[in-house]
């Protein structure tokens, strides 16, 4: 304890005749051992042990070390601290000291409103970093959520990121948690789509989708947390199928937005609450099990007729999300992944591809289009700008970066060293295919927590060669949004062009 704060900031007795503790009995015989304190401004510890020790009352106490006599650590004596009108009633009433006390129960009363978090909570909130590397807090193995699998009465809300599908899917979840549970399935983030996107096309894509997850699903939503699209309808959807008695936990991968779920319906309840739940776009935030009464959640998740009896002891759990180890972005410092993430509405554009030329992503992505036609549409779907180039000479920029020489290809971003750590493209996949209509895509080429890059036109063969960091984090998959071509630019560039 800072005994010199204890001693410089001791509230002032009304004075009684020249004695500053005459208003206190219990410390009358320590006058002088507070004179020498107050000419010096602090106490030694062996000088604060010996005035505490001649404190018998425990008011007294009270006053000096700020610490409540009724208080034993539970909290329970926070629910015996009056309203502030009665603390003043009160200390008018009584004697000096006990105005004194009064005053700091409802000081202590006013400061319990503000919540005190740690440095790492303080630095995400207020700086969005971290200081140490963030993936040094990550859960990779989605085991730790088999606990899931025994509990008798739960409902799961399973949340993923609709700009990184099938990527931020769990797949075989059902064999981790138990397929005998209700699941809501959640896809994040569809504020990041372009606005024109067919809503009922959207959803027969994805269904596809959500089989892997071989879990028991009683409906599906589209939804934005950030801008609380779409959080009415999942609410009253958690509403009707939840039983009395049952918690709900949110589960997915990191970064699919779950503790901004959990905001969102915070903000639709009545009264809100007077503190949110820390989320940030930087992976492993949530780095344990929390739970937040379901009372505070009233008209949104709980009926405002009254909370039912079974459901005065019910929680909804934020988990930890659990880190894709096929996702591009592990390979990304802080600073990089500011560069990759996607936070607001993607603009894609098209672009033309020729035979024996690459479009590439940064150093976390590229495709060569080795055979077939003489040239296809490309539509790139992430934030990192594309940049086109032959073969030859792509080949070229991967040996500059493997060496640590700076390119136009960003990320990654940094000094020798780094460029040097930074995992060297490898051959992920060769893919054959054939372009089934000139103003549909094909097919869409994935790069996990990167973006995704659509092939549109018409022939009866192609062969592509994709590369990613260590090969890893790639896939195919059938176009998600197929009508997007048509914004095609000017000419071939690394810059990006007007649309016609």
């Amino acid at each position: 304890m800072n005994q010199a704060n204890v001693v410089k900031g001791l509230p002032q007795v009304e004075d009684s005749g020249g004695d500053a503790t005459a208003g206190i009995p219990a410390l009358a015989g320590t006058e002088a051992r507070l004179r020498v304190a107050e000419d010096r401004k602090m106490l030694s510890d062996e000088e604060y042990r010996l005035i505490m020790s001649n404190v018998d009352d425990p008011r007294a106490q009270a006053l000096l070390t700020g610490v409540d006599p009724a208080d034993d650590g539970s909290g329970a004596a926070d629910d015996k601290v009056p309203d502030q009108r009665g603390l003043k009633q009160q200390g008018d009433n009584l004697g000096s000291f006990d105005t004194l006390l009064a005053a700091r129960v409802r000081r202590r009363a006013e400061q319990g409103r503000d919540r005190i978090i740690c440095q790492r909570c303080h630095t995400l909130k207020h700086h969005n970093q971290v200081e140490r590397p963030w993936k040094e807090d990550i859960i990779s193995d989605p085991r730790v959520l088999r606990f899931l699998q025994y509990k008798p009465n739960i409902m799961i809300v399973v949340v993923c990121d609709l700009f990184d599908i099938p990527g931020s899917l769990i797949p075989h979840l059902g064999d981790i948690i138990g397929s005998r549970h209700p699941v809501i399935l959640v896809a994040n983030k569809s504020d990041l789509l372009p606005k024109d996107f067919h809503h009922q096309r959207l959803m027969m894509w994805f269904k596809r989708f959500s089989k892997s997850l071989e879990v028991n699903i009683k409906s599906i939503h589209f939804v934005s947390a950030l801008k609380n699209i779409g959080i009415r309808e999942l609410a009253a959807e958690i509403m009707e199928y939840r039983r009395p008695g049952q918690d709900v936990y949110m589960v997915g991968r990191a970064n699919v937005g779950k503790s901004e779920l959990i905001n969102g319906l915070l903000r639709i309840s009545i009264g809100g609450t007077a503190h949110r739940v820390l989320a940030s776009h930087i992976p492993g935030t949530t780095m344990g099990l929390y739970g937040i009464p379901l009372h505070r959640f009233s008209k949104a998740l709980v009926p405002t007729s009254g909370i039912h009896q079974q459901d005065r002891r019910t929680y909804l759990y934020d988990t930890p999300g659990v880190f894709s180890s096929k996702s591009i972005v592990g390979y990304l410092t802080n600073e990089e992944l500011k560069m990759v993430v996607c936070s607001k509405r993607i603009s894609p554009f098209t672009y033309i591809l020729e035979k024996g030329k690459s479009v590439m992503l940064g150093g976390l992505g590229r495709i060569d289009l080795v055979d077939g036609p003489s040239r296809v549409l490309v539509t790139v779907f992430s934030v990192i700008r594309p940049h086109f180039t032959r073969i030859s000479r792509a080949d070229e920029l991967a040996n500059r970066m493997r060496v640590g020489e700076q390119t136009i290809l960003q990320p990654p971003v940094g000094d020798i060293e780094r460029l040097k750590w930074f995992p060297h493209q490898k051959i992920a996949l060769e893919h054959e295919f054939e372009g089934t209509h000139k103003r549909n895509a094909s097919l869409d080429v994935v790069f996990a927590g990167v973006g995704w890059i659509a092939i549109t036109g018409q022939f009866p063969r192609a062969k592509i060669r994709v590369y990613s960091p260590f090969g890893a984090g790639v896939g195919v998959r059938p176009p998600m949004l197929p009508f997007e071509y048509d914004r095609v630019t000017s000419h071939m560039s690394s810059q990006r062009k007007t649309p016609k």
